[in-house]
């Protein structure tokens, strides 16, 4: 049974929300004969008995370890608006207290529609996940008419089909615990949690020292876009990404070739377009972009990488009459603070020259996909040559 890391968190939950949700899983305390403190106790004796309890053997139940980590994950300001909009969508009542921390919206929520709650906290981990390879087709359909999204069979298929491959790779029990789908502003994202390679992991308990042989946990998430008719992949190796774009393939539209084309992105509009490029369009949630970081690569004999910051790289030019974007070379990585409607606080977004987006937490992908495409930094949608390297003289694509 694993304890739960964070105790100092308790005291954003509140005694009121945790006499709540230590009575949701009285049962399972009861179970595993673990008493609670008593709630006659003062402030600091009732937290501090709790953050024993929490590092003691046996410690919390799993289930309300796992409840806690899912709360403190969506106890921030995008938690709280995407808990907020499920609760009005859902017809939900819950107490819109005016001194309610994020954490009091967050164990509410849970209390009253767990499943929904869960939802959220998958969309979450979604989210969470920054950087994705891109793949699309070579003859890209607008299917948000026509795309059906894949029934339960249809994802435990996949499931299975993903187990056999890992099967197959490692000769152990490493396999999916769970694929979940979820439809998220007009895409289908398919969030796939699988055990990792086994580690060994020194601990220290009490006075002793143990060392733990485990299997942890480990998040993949693909991506389908109906209207570009692309999918995107956050994964680890090179094979698991190949594997999924063929999975994914296969079982959505019959063919583990149809993602076979690397959807590339380019930076070419930042010498086209020049500030012009940051302009958006009102009312599709961007308010302002600006350009601060730049990696310009020679493409020489010298093999230079020059990188270039500045709180405002086209205003610092402006400001000391030199071009912002150089005239020479390969332009490799652009960082841009992407300002989104209703939020002051900007969020980075890195483009990189090939088929690889960053995007950092909290950002709205769907508005800057359409900032993007808008301005030309998806590449041509003609077939592009795969990268290709030679090992053992043999050739070998990185797709």
């Amino acid at each position: 049974m694993k304890p739960y890391e964070k105790p100092k968190f308790f005291e954003q939950i509140g005694r009121t929300m945790l006499a709540r949700l230590l009575e949701r899983y009285q049962p399972e305390f009861a179970a595993d004969n673990v008493v609670v403190p008593k709630t006659t106790l003062e402030d600091p004796e009732y937290y501090a008995a709790l953050s024993r309890l929490s590092a003691r053997k046996p410690g919390f139940p799993e289930n309300f370890v796992e409840a806690l980590y899912s709360i403190e994950a969506l106890s921030n300001a995008e938690g709280k608006s995407r808990l907020l909009r499920a609760v009005e969508l859902a017809g939900l009542q819950i107490e819109r207290i005016q001194t309610a921390t994020f954490a009091d919206i967050a164990v509410q929520v849970l209390l009253a529609d767990p499943a929904l709650f869960a939802q959220k906290h998958d969309e979450t981990r979604i989210a969470a996940m920054s950087t994705f390879e891109y793949h699309g087709c070579i003859e890209a359909v607008d299917r948000r008419l026509t795309f059906a999204a894949p029934t339960a069979a249809e994802v435990g298929r996949i499931k299975s089909d993903f187990d056999t491959w890992l099967g197959e790779e490692r000769d152990g029990d490493e396999r999916v615990t769970e694929i979940e789908a979820h439809e998220i502003d007009g895409e289908h994202c398919f969030l796939i949690r699988r055990g990792d390679s086994f580690l060994r992991v020194p601990t220290v308990e009490g006075n002793g020292f143990t060392v733990r042989h485990l299997r942890p946990a480990r998040d993949v998430v693909v991506v389908y876009n109906p209207e570009r008719d692309e999918l995107r992949i956050h994964a680890k190796t090179v094979r698991e990404k190949k594997k999924l774009r063929q999975l994914f393939g296969e079982r959505l539209f019959g063919n583990p070739d149809h993602f076979a084309l690397r959807k590339e992105f380019t930076l070419q509009p930042l010498r086209d377009e020049g500030p012009d490029v940051l302009s958006v369009t009102p009312g599709q949630g961007i308010d302002r972009i600006v350009l601060v970081e730049l990696d310009v690569w020679s493409d020489d004999d010298f093999d230079a990488c020059v990188k270039t910051t500045a709180l405002d790289l086209f205003a610092y030019a402006e400001a000391n009459q030199r071009d912002a974007i150089p005239r020479r070379g390969r332009l490799m990585m652009a960082g841009f603070e992407v300002y989104f409607t209703g939020n002051p606080k900007p969020r980075m977004v890195y483009v990189r020259d090939g088929n690889k987006l960053r995007l950092t937490r909290h950002c709205d992908a769907a508005a800057v996909h359409r900032w993007l495409a808008a301005h030309g930094f998806r590449s041509p949608e003609e077939p592009s040559v795969n990268r290709v390297t030679a090992y053992n003289g043999n050739t070998v694509g990185n797709n």
